[in-house]
């Protein structure tokens, strides 16, 4: 029989490197589970069998565990929370001002000089030219005197003069011109120690037609003489200076404007100065000075028309503003008061009705911007509202609890009511930091 030489070569029963085993090496698999031999066994309670080095842990206890750093990390965010909105809290303080209501049917004298505790007011003063350009359209045969605006002095004595019509003044160049009408001049007086002559404007016009008679202010050199006084002492000290060109003169044939037209055109320049010039104050005038609507008389002035040539005129018209300004809180303040019994001069503010009519009137005759004394009138309704300090408000809240505010802030300050308003809702204490605070009124738009 063959022989079998693998079978012969391998040795049975001998230990080989292959039978080796290996050193702490286990006969199960790391998650085999090991069931209890047990009756009641559930397979519920089966456990795992760490592998070596590794501690076994109770199910339990790692439950238990889990709760507590669940409970340490909501409790630390809460915490985080917190102090982040307490952080960033703020407040809103709503104030309801102490107020009182009148009805105003009353005027009240305001002087320019006052004394203390009297109504005061100021004189707002603008000037302003505007012009426009026609064009000459008509031919006329013109005779035409030259006229114009003059001021008369009399720095002879302290009585008046009268200069009766027609009386003739004479210019530097020798050319004679007539008052219209009757003037009296006032006498000089003396004021803070030195001597003012006495003065009156009135309209000259040429004692002839024609153009040699118009003269402009830039060209005149000297002053108008009273020609009847001439060899007489007054001659040197009565005398009129120009206020206005003196023009409008022409002899013969001449093109002109439409005198329809111009006067369009010079009611269009007065509308639009008066518009100019009442921006104008209202942008100019001080911040915590009124002025009413009612509260400013405008002077106008028709300024001669100038020739461009080529049949190109230009209407001149000039005007100057005169407001009556007010202080405010001096008249607030003296308004109430005359209308509040128990005012105690605390600072105030006036809301006036809108229906409410305000009336200024001069004691002038003449001009009402000549006047030294104003009557200002008011007929409807009014509020005086308290003025508190925002800032003294802030700092006396800081740190209070909100349910507290009334009753301190009430104590002072012009103030009725106060409640507060605070991010996070759930604080009840205002900001230690007064820049926290912001201030409201109740009132709409106070």
């Amino acid at each position: 029989m063959a022989k079998n030489i693998i079978q012969d070569i391998i040795v049975k029963n001998k230990r080989s490197i292959r039978q080796i085993p290996v050193s702490g090496a286990r006969n199960f698999p790391r998650t085999e589970t090991i069931k209890r031999e047990r009756k009641d066994y559930n397979e519920d309670e089966e456990e795992q069998i760490p592998m070596r080095g590794e501690k076994r842990v109770n199910g339990d206890g790692n439950k238990i565990q889990k709760i507590i750093i669940w409970a340490i990390a909501i409790f630390s965010v809460i915490i985080l929370l917190y102090a982040i909105s307490s952080y960033f809290s703020t407040a809103t303080v709503i104030i309801t001002p102490k107020s009182e209501s009148v009805t105003l049917d009353d005027a009240f004298i305001a002087k320019k000089e006052a004394l203390d505790g009297a109504l005061r007011y100021e004189l707002m003063t603008l000037q302003k030219k505007n012009s426009k350009q026609l064009e000459a359209t008509e031919t006329i045969n013109s005779k035409t005197k030259a006229s114009g605006k003059i001021v008369v002095y009399n720095n002879f004595g302290s009585a008046t003069q009268k200069l009766i019509k027609n009386t003739r003044l004479e210019s530097s160049n020798g050319m004679i011109y007539k008052i219209p009408e009757s003037i009296t001049v006032p006498g000089k007086k003396t004021v803070g120690g030195k001597s003012i002559p006495g003065s009156v404007e009135t309209l000259i016009f040429a004692d002839e037609p024609g153009e040699k008679y118009n003269l402009k202010i830039s060209e005149l050199k000297g002053d108008f003489k009273v020609a009847g006084f001439k060899g007489d002492k007054k001659y040197d000290f009565f005398y009129g200076r120009a206020k206005t060109d003196i023009d409008g003169g022409s002899s013969g044939v001449i093109k002109k404007v439409p005198a329809k037209l111009v006067l369009q055109t010079r009611s269009d320049l007065r509308a639009s100065l008066k518009e100019e010039l009442l921006k104008e104050a209202l942008a100019s005038k001080p911040e915590s000075s009124m002025l009413f609507d009612d509260g400013f008389f405008i002077d106008y002035v028709t300024l001669s028309d100038t020739d461009l040539g080529g049949d190109k005129v230009d209407i001149n018209e000039s005007a100057t503003f005169y407001g009556i300004i007010f202080d405010k809180a001096k008249l607030v303040s003296y308004l109430a008061k005359q209308k509040i019994s128990d005012y105690d001069g605390a600072p105030v503010d006036l809301i006036l009705d809108k229906d409410i009519k305000v009336g200024i009137s001069s004691n002038s005759k003449s001009k009402p911007c000549e006047g030294d004394a104003f009557s200002i009138s008011f007929k409807g309704k009014a509020d005086f509202i308290w003025i508190y300090d925002k800032a003294a408000l802030q700092k006396k809240s800081a740190g209070q609890n909100k349910n507290d505010l009334n009753k301190i802030l009430s104590l002072d300050f012009g103030i009725k009511e106060a409640k507060g308003v605070i991010r996070p809702i759930w604080k009840r204490t205002l900001p230690s930091d007064p820049k926290k605070i912001k201030i409201e009124s109740s009132l709409s738009g106070k």
